[in-house]
């Protein structure tokens, strides 16, 4: 089969042709039929959030189940499935026991770690970390919210109750799909870029405005910003537009510090969390969410042998929504 694969650091990846893996008995085999790259894959090949080469890359795929280990329950061949990036736990730690699978300190990511990952025609996955895909969401819809989309609605957990408008800062591929679940949820929501192409995204992902950050100010204020972009200026952007008593949910990382005034928040009862992903149940949620209210990335397909392009355009910063990759 081919695997895409990450040989070096910040290289062109290279097209191998490896075995088929063979799952355990409480494995599951997925033929890989479409993955989207995601911000993460470009981190793990530029070799600076612990991916380990050579390795193959692609945490969002979406594919059918070719065969299921003797202890496996819950699913069969034939069923369609998408598996998280936290693939492969312990299941013995105190994060496995209370269902937090993504945080525990031995777990083995799909992506970022081995030759098999959702960029290689087949994979293998721990039922644990599957999902089923809703036969109304398309491989290509699918495969950015096993991501993105999670993150998107991990993070508007994260609003506290009665908070009734959202801000979006980053309306790219995360920050899109953030809108519009915050859309579905009953926000009212201002999206925030610096890019008028991205600001186009926002509006046809259903905000309500939209606005230049530069131009952020405390007119534009709500009671919730959620942060979906590494940019650092996003995020002193943020404090701008979060009214007093106000949370940051942070999912963009930024490179460098980003200007955080300890007194300010104090002063202003501000709060600053981070937000991972989400676990299986939120993911399961988030694809009824988005059967329910037409929830859709903004996508382009692409061919694996257009893979280094993607990386290129990402790092470029050219690349507005998702790029799904079929792998046959």
């Amino acid at each position: 089969m081919r695997a895409a694969t990450v040989v070096e650091y910040n290289k062109p990846l290279q097209i191998l042709n490896i075995p088929i893996p063979t799952p355990s008995q409480d494995q599951i085999l997925v033929k890989v039929t479409a993955c989207s790259l995601c911000n993460s894959d470009l981190a793990g090949w530029l070799g600076v959030v612990g991916a380990v080469a050579p390795y193959c890359p692609g945490h969002e795929p979406v594919g059918v189940i070719e065969s299921v280990g003797s202890a496996v329950r819950g699913f069969k061949k034939g069923d369609r499935a998408g598996f998280m990036p936290s693939s492969f736990t312990c299941k013995d730690c105190n994060e496995c026991q209370t269902g937090n699978h993504r945080f525990c300190n031995k777990k083995t990511s799909v992506g970022f770690q081995g030759p098999y990952g959702g960029f290689s025609q087949y994979a293998v996955a721990d039922p644990l970390s599957t999902v089923k895909i809703p036969d109304a969401l398309s491989d290509e819809v699918t495969a950015p919210l096993l991501c993105a989309g999670v993150t998107a609605y991990g993070a508007l957990r994260k609003v506290p109750p009665g908070v009734q408008s959202v801000n979006v800062i980053g309306c790219g591929g995360v920050g899109h799909l953030v809108i519009q679940y915050a859309k579905a949820l009953g926000y009212y929501v201002r999206g925030f870029d610096v890019n008028d192409k991205k600001l186009g995204l926002a509006a046809r992902s259903g905000a309500d405005e939209t606005f230049y950050s530069t131009d952020a100010t405390h007119a534009d204020q709500a009671s919730a910003t959620i942060v979906a972009t590494g940019a650092v200026a996003a995020y002193k952007a943020a404090f701008a537009v979060t009214a007093n008593h106000g949370r940051i949910i942070a999912i963009g990382v930024p490179k460098g510090e980003i200007p955080v005034s300890l007194l300010d928040m104090v002063k202003r009862d501000l709060s600053l969390v981070a937000t991972n992903q989400g676990s299986k149940e939120e993911l399961e949620e988030a694809l009824e969410i988005a059967v329910q209210h037409q929830i859709a990335p903004e996508y382009e397909i692409r061919q694996l042998d257009q893979l280094n392009d993607g990386f290129q355009e990402m790092m470029k910063g050219e690349s507005h929504g998702r790029l799904v990759y079929r792998l046959w």
